[in-house]
């Protein structure tokens, strides 16, 4: 349904006012060393070009664990700082992400707009754009979460509306700007394989790999293009080899910054599980229920992958929030699912935010011989574990009734244009 005049109006009404909510918290200090880091790869890539960004960042400083598709994005946003060099860079740094966090609003709102009145539309949309945990991270932290958000999001509702390449295409952006994006993998290829079947299956894991080798294609790669991601990818992985990175999660309530040596195998297994559970019930529901189930389905899988494999930061909770507003205003349980994930994320990432920019860690480890106890990680960890628990039962009841469970939308006015 294209949108008209007053949707177009609103919706740019919104948009602005949430982006001057964001332009206000950026002078709050985020991580320092994250800022720094950020900065240096904006300036690097916009004097350095995209070419040689990678062969000169490893020799300068050894490491660099962001995917390709972000140095497009250091190269943009640090040619403008660069231009504009008057403006503190950091004002660029949190800019990027912000741009890619009002583009999913935008997307939040035309996936709704296409099922519910423009009141409803507006509200639902309006309860992302203003939530505290997303700007927290956006405007205030400095970080990127958005803007592979963005892209699953995009990625998910193309395949709900059956096209299959375009899908494919975009997923393959946003493993290319975070790894984590993999957790939405077996959902797309399954969205894809039963709404186009066999054939346009494939033709969507070629326009993948199309994509893939069109992202990496102008950098310098040192060997093969597997090696070159490969290196970028494991080596990342490999270097945070503890139970949470500061996450809230399954890991966290035993302990942040606990070795996880064969532990990381047993995180795997455990998403691996509630992942085919989750497919399987999606599998056999998906035709009857339709795309809000498929949603809820998203929404479970990064939830799930926040909680459930080691080696999890504190911000890999954001995309879940995302997939969970677009069924919003369906069900009073599901608003309770965002209530509660909003707080647990807000606390999770200030929190940590505290004592990062302190120069100290949370000394919170229950296994040690000397247990270390922090009632804040504790209480989150155990709300999460519960909501887990709460958004698993939900989808178990789905597949039991056959019928996903709504109430009047937050707006009970009818379907139309009426604003």
């Amino acid at each position: 349904m294209p949108f008209d005049r007053q949707d177009l109006k609103a919706l740019a009404v919104l948009l602005g006012a949430a982006l001057a909510v964001r332009l206000l918290l950026f002078s709050l200090d985020g991580y320092v060393n994250d800022l720094a880091t950020y900065q240096y790869w904006f300036s690097t890539a916009a004097t350095q070009g995209v070419h040689s960004f990678y062969p000169y960042v490893l020799q300068q400083a050894g490491w660099i664990d962001y995917p390709p598709f972000n140095v497009y994005i250091f190269w943009m946003f640090g040619s403008l700082s660069q231009m504009f060099g008057s403006v503190d860079p950091v004002f660029f740094v949190k800019l990027a992400p912000t741009i890619f966090d009002l583009a999913t609003c935008g997307l939040i709102y035309w996936f709704l707009r296409k099922q519910l009145s423009f009141r409803g539309t507006i509200l639902a949309t309006a309860f992302y754009a203003f939530n505290p945990a997303i700007i927290f991270n956006v405007a205030i932290w400095g970080q990127f979460d958005a803007i592979y958000t963005f892209f699953l999001v995009l990625a998910l509702i193309l395949a709900l509306k059956q096209k299959p390449e375009f899908s494919a295409g975009v997923f393959a952006v946003a493993l290319l700007t975070k790894p984590q994006a993999i957790a939405l993998l077996p959902l797309v290829v399954l969205l894809i394989f039963k709404k186009n079947g066999i054939k346009r299956l494939l033709t969507s894991a070629g326009a993948f790999v199309v994509t893939i080798f069109g992202v990496i294609l102008p950098f310098n790669w040192s060997g093969s293009p597997i090696d070159f991601l490969s290196g970028i990818y494991f080596g990342a992985y490999e270097g945070y080899q503890y139970t949470s990175i500061n996450a809230f999660n399954l890991w966290g309530l035993f302990g942040l910054w606990v070795p996880d040596g064969s532990l990381y195998i047993v995180g795997w297994v455990l998403f691996g599980g509630f992942s085919a559970v989750t497919l399987y019930i999606l599998h056999k529901r998906l035709e009857a229920s339709g795309e809000l189930l498929a949603v809820f389905g998203a929404f479970l899988l990064l939830f799930a992958f926040f909680m459930l494999p080691t080696r999890i930061h504190e911000r890999y909770l954001f995309p879940a929030l995302s997939m969970l507003v677009l069924l919003l205003p369906f069900s009073k349980k599901i608003r309770l699912l965002y209530a509660g994930l909003t707080a647990t994320l807000l606390v999770n990432q200030a929190y940590v935010l505290y004592f990062l920019n302190a120069g100290r860690f949370i000394e919170h480890n229950l296994l040690a011989a000397t247990p270390q106890f922090d009632g804040v990680v504790l209480l989150v960890g155990i709300v999460n574990l519960g909501l887990l628990a709460y958004a698993s039962v939900l989808l178990w009841r789905e597949f039991e009734s056959r019928r996903f469970k709504t109430v009047e939308p937050l707006n009970q006015t009818a379907k139309g244009n009426e604003h």
